[in-house]
């Protein structure tokens, strides 16, 4: 991750929090599958508190559906779901950033 985000907006702190989680439920960096899924649904719930209210940018709006989605995989331990839907919250933060 590139200390070049700011995690003081809403992108940035959904941006982190993204790249955290995917990292975090990778097959080998899950040790117990339920104890990963859970501190990662635990992470990316935060984040999505954080993230505090979108405006205007779709694609931010987006990226929070799809991270919201993957917070509800999460807590059924579907990783492979989760993860899915996290790389196309990422693609979605990139447009996000284009358009802030």
């Amino acid at each position: 991750m590139s200390s070049a985000v700011s995690t003081r907006t809403p992108t940035g702190v959904l941006e982190l929090a993204v790249e955290q989680v995917l990292a975090s439920v990778r097959p080998a960096a899950l040790g117990d599958p339920v104890v990963g899924a859970r501190r990662a649904e635990e992470s990316l719930r935060d984040a999505l508190r954080d993230a505090g209210p979108v405006e205007d940018n779709i694609a931010l709006q987006h990226a929070l559906a799809c991270a919201e989605a993957a917070c509800e995989h999460l807590k059924y331990c579907e990783i492979q779901e989760a993860r899915t839907l996290l790389t196309a919250a990422r693609g979605q933060l990139v447009l996000a950033h284009e358009r802030a």
